[in-house]
């Protein structure tokens, strides 16, 4: 080969070696670049119709006590042995995430201050669990009873309620469900 050719083909060879070096730094070098997005889930639930975002308290009135009918007692009025429901309607439509309720049953009051009155049993068969995040919501019915034992210390607290209002303090706690 003549030395003319030689430097040709040096020059040659080193001209693809710059290539195939170049394209391969080219792929090292080469990014991508991108984006996500996640919107978060609402939180909308209500009891009884009041948002609880908006306002964390609900008042029970004589009215949400829905009593059963006695002959033997005047209407709009309870006596022992009246029995009712309290229905608590957890609203779940517009929640987007699954929701965990609690229900906590307090101590009955009769009239102003603290005269607490263990005549009254109030129970709820269905206290605690889970709606779904497909669910409109759950009704909850606490069952009222004004017990009838027959004392002359209950019959004399019985009649110490006459005309006053009877207070059943509940506490619904509502939070979203976390795990699986």
């Amino acid at each position: 080969m003549k030395k003319g050719n030689k430097k040709y083909l040096v020059v040659a060879v080193l001209l693809l070696l710059l290539a195939v070096t170049y394209s391969t730094y080219a792929i090292y070098k080469s990014s991508a670049t991108g984006t996500a997005e996640a919107t978060a889930a609402k939180w909308v639930v209500k009891v009884n119709n009041t948002d609880i975002v908006t306002s964390d308290t609900y008042t029970f009135t004589a009215s949400d006590i829905v009593w059963n009918a006695n002959e033997n007692v005047a209407k709009g009025k309870v006596a022992p042995g009246s029995t009712g429901t309290i229905k608590l309607a957890i609203d779940t439509s517009e929640a987007e995430v699954a929701v965990d309720y609690a229900v906590q049953i307090g101590t009955v009051t009769v009239g102003s201050g603290n005269n607490t009155n263990n005549n009254f049993a109030v129970t709820a068969a269905d206290n605690q669990g889970t709606i779904g995040v497909s669910s409109d919501g759950k009704t909850i019915n606490l069952n009222v009873v004004w017990t009838t034992t027959d004392s002359n210390e209950v019959n004399t607290a019985d009649m110490g309620m006459a005309g006053k209002d009877i207070e059943i303090p509940v506490t619904v706690t509502l939070k979203q469900h976390v795990g699986a």
